[in-house]
């Protein structure tokens, strides 16, 4: 039986495979979800467990997050607000200020790093796992099953680690 060529081949069409699986999920450079976010964007994109300030063109005196599972949101001072993402979702942010007139309302989109996630629908229920080298829960505001995490496989996908 003669190897030959064909094995090297096979080990650089693989790991071509996953470099390209990996620069499609890792997010662009130039994504800009960590730099401070302007009162002017529609759309503010925030990473989980990663905070960004959102800067505001008036004081401030209140923020109110649609959905305080996604993401939370604290006035650093009468002109920054920092936005931290919790668990990969959209919400909405709501800014006033000391009258009570609205300063700012935009769109939070909270996105997992790498954009890794794998969610387990069992019954009613659901898991959501952030995989790279290994699977852990991301946390929500709802319960989750209680099936065991998805394995990461040498491909980059995941199976599910639960029973039948």
């Amino acid at each position: 039986m003669r190897i030959g060529v064909k094995w090297p081949v096979l080990v650089l069409a693989i790991c071509a495979v996953a470099n390209a699986v990996q620069a499609a999920e890792d997010p662009p450079r130039g994504d800009n979800a960590q730099e401070p976010a302007r009162q002017t964007d529609a759309v503010v994109k925030v990473i989980v467990d990663f905070a960004r300030p959102f800067i505001l063109d008036r004081p401030a005196s209140t923020v109110i997050i649609g959905n305080p599972a996604i993401a939370q949101a604290t006035l650093s001072d009468d002109k920054t607000v920092i936005l931290t993402g919790k668990t990969p979702g959209s919400t909405n942010l709501i800014v006033m200020d000391a009258d009570g007139a609205e300063i700012a309302n935009v769109v939070l989109d909270v996105v997992a790093a790498g954009g890794r996630l794998v969610t387990v629908h069992q019954g009613n229920g659901r898991a959501t796992y952030s995989c790279s080298e290994r699977c852990d829960p991301v946390q929500s505001g709802e319960e989750s099953p209680t099936s065991s995490p998805p394995q990461a496989t040498e491909n980059g996908n995941a199976t599910d680690g639960g029973g039948p």
